[in-house]
Formats: C-alpha cells, sequence, structure tokens
C-alpha cells in the first residue's frame, strides 16, 4: 500500500504521518516564547513577577505564576489595616511588556494609635487601640481644652489617629512693647496660672501702664501690657575752665530724665558757690545756673611750712618774754610786800617801846 503525502503526491516532510503527529504535539506542548517561525532578538514577557505579600497581611493566591489578567488580592492580619490598592491586576502595557496595575504596594499598618505628644501634659494610657479614650492630665497651673466642647473626649480611631485631642493651656505670651523687656523667656509661649510678669524699660524710656501683670485663673492676664515712651533727653551741660563734671547714674552717654550732673574744679581751683548738681527734668535743667571755678590764693612749694616755723618760733619768743616778765613783776610785787611788812612791824615795835615807856 502506497500512501501519499497529499493530494498532489507530495511527502511529508516528517515521513510517516505518525512521526507528523508526534512533533506536532510536542510543539503545541513548548512554552509560547519558543515557538517561532523565525529567529528574533527580543524575548517577550507573558507573566507578571510575583508581587510579594506585605508584612502582617495574607495574599490571594498565595503561589502561582501570574500570567497576563491574573489578579492578586491583599488583606491584613488582625490588628493592620491596609495602606493601599486591595486589588492589582497582571496588565499588558502599550510597550508589550507585562506589569502590575496599579503599581504601588499595599503596606499592613498597625491599627494602634501612636502616643500623642500634648505640651504641658502627663499622658497615662496603658494602651492605646482603636476605641480607646485618651487619659490625660494637665502640669500644674494648665487646664485642659477640647475642640469640641460638648464631648469633652479623645477617642483612638480606626486609621491610627486621635479624634479631638485635647491642649493643655495656660496664659498666652503677652506681648513685648518696643523697647522692652521683661521675666519670661522667648521660648515659652504658655504660662501657668499664677504667673507675675515684670515689664521693665530699656535705658532713655519710661513705663507708662502697669509694671507687673498676673495671669488669671480664667487664663487671662490681669491687665493689659504697658509702654516704653521715649523720654525727652536733656542737651549736653555746659562745660566750665578749669574744672569738668561727672553723671549719676554712670555713664554720661545720655542725659535722660533724672540725671544728675555734678561739677567740680580741678585741683588749685575751687567752685565760686557751694552748690555743685543740676538735675535733667523733662528735657531741661534744674536749676538754670552757671558754674565757675576760681583759683585759690597763691602759694608756693614750702611756704605754708616755712610760715608754720616762723610762727612756732615767734610764739615761744613771745611766751618766753611773756614768762620773764611775769617773773618780775612778781617778784617786784613780793618784794614790795616784804619791805611794807617790815615797815610795819618796826612801827608797831615802836609803838610797843613807846607804851612801856610811859
Amino acid at each position: 500500500m502506497v500512501h501519499h503525502g497529499d493530494k498532489e503526491g507530495k511527502k511529508s516532510a516528517f515521513g510517516h504521518p505518525v512521526y507528523s503527529q508526534i512533533v506536532l504535539s510536542i510543539i503545541l506542548l513548548l512554552p509560547p516564547f519558543l515557538v517561532t517561525a523565525f529567529p528574533v532578538n527580543t524575548v517577550v514577557e507573558q507573566f507578571c513577577k510575583d508581587p510579594g505579600v506585605p508584612e502582617h497581611g495574607i495574599r490571594t493566591p498565595s503561589s502561582g505564576v501570574f500570567f497576563e489578567n491574573s489578579v492578586a488580592r491583599f488583606s491584613c492580619v488582625d490588628g493592620y489595616s491596609l495602606k493601599g490598592p486591595a486589588k492589582i491586576i497582571c496588565t499588558r502595557f502599550h510597550n508589550g511588556s507585562v506589569g502590575w496595575k496599579p503599581s504601588l504596594k499595599p503596606v499592613c499598618l498597625s491599627e494602634d494609635c501612636l502616643p500623642p505628644f500634648i505640651e504641658d501634659a502627663h499622658v497615662t494610657n496603658k494602651t492605646y487601640r482603636p476605641g480607646d479614650s485618651l487619659i490625660i492630665s494637665c502640669h500644674e497651673g494648665f487646664q485642659i481644652r477640647y475642640p469640641d466642647t460638648e464631648t469633652m473626649e479623645s477617642v483612638c480611631q480606626a486609621d491610627g489617629t486621635w479624634d479631638n485631642q485635647p491642649t493643655c493651656q495656660g496664659c498666652l505670651r503677652p506681648l513685648i512693647p518696643p523697647h522692652s523687656y521683661m521675666n519670661i523667656s522667648e521660648t515659652e509661649f504658655s504660662v501657668p496660672v499664677g504667673t507675675v510678669v515684670h515689664y521693665q524699660c530699656f535705658p532713655g524710656y519710661k513705663l507708662e501702664g502697669p509694671e507687673l501683670l498676673e495671669c488669671m485663673y480664667n487664663l487671662i492676664w490681669s491687665n493689659t501690657p504697658p509702654r516704653c515712651l521715649d523720654v525727652e533727653a536733656c542737651s549736653l551741660p555746659l562745660m566750665i575752665e578749669h574744672g569738668d563734671y561727672m553723671c549719676h547714674p554712670q555713664p554720661c552717654d545720655r542725659y535722660i530724665h533724672g540725671t544728675v550732673v555734678e561739677y567740680y574744679c580741678y585741683p588749685g581751683y575751687s567752685l565760686a558757690n557751694d552748690y555743685k548738681y543740676i538735675t535733667c527734668q523733662y528735657g531741661q535743667w534744674f536749676p538754670q545756673m552757671q558754674f565757675y571755678c576760681i583759683k585759690d590764693e597763691t602759694t608756693w612749694p614750702g611756704f605754708q611750712d616755712s610760715l608754720l616755723t616762723t610762727w612756732k618760733v615767734v610764739a615761744c619768743t613771745a611766751t618766753s618774754v611773756l614768762l620773764a616778765l611775769l617773773l618780775v613783776i612778781t617778784g617786784k610785787m613780793f618784794h614790795f610786800k616784804c619791805k611794807s611788812h617790815k615797815v610795819q612791824v618796826k612801827s608797831k615795835m615802836k609803838a610797843e617801846i613807846l607804851t612801856s615807856w610811859l
């Protein structure tokens, strides 16, 4: 029996028809990218890469090859929530390549809320799960304030955020007027109840308004901040010849209201009058008077010492002379007294003799 390969009498390229069937079956079983009529330089992708499984997550299907139009679904275990797409599809793009769409990989995040940071407060929660209420206490002098005054509670939400998160408030840092300073640092934006602020002005300015402010219980300051007004400065004091002046307080950099100037003279000179002070009052010097330094009496080196020595000599000489005169006078008086006494004795004796004779 003669087998013809076809109607034209040609034999098959593979010989027997059985061989042709076997070869055809092998070709059909080969991977598609190996089936080609002619050699090519590029390989066309036929499936997507494994998208992986997010930490704390689940993927369906969990394994296998993802051909075009394959679908991967994701979910998370209890206590975690999915962030990103729950379903991705293996898609062929215009350039012939295949990939996942959307390309964003999903992740599983913890559903617990993070411990909130609240300034001037202390949080005492042991757990931060969805549904937990925030347990908070403010530092002394601060008061708790909620955005929603009707709820007065902060609860951990399923998305990991706190609802109606409160703050601990004190009095807001008061304003600092120009040319002034106070006893609160620039980093303190809120101060507790009972805080006292002390305002002071820079030199050349005077305070107008309350010097002290106190933070009240209602978180309002006891008064409005003061102002520092520019004080009128006096002109330069008049200079004096053979002298100068000093300021109180020192240094003499600006002659503001209340500045006192004291005049003095150089050695060998003295002020013409005893008063030597003037005071700046609202831009004017008081009292308005002139100061002069007058020259002291002329003296020479050693003149006073020699003069003193001369006076000592003169005084000693005069004293000696006086003592001598006093002695002379005393001697004469004593002599005269003795002589008078002798005369009286002689007269008495004569009288007694005459009496005895008679």
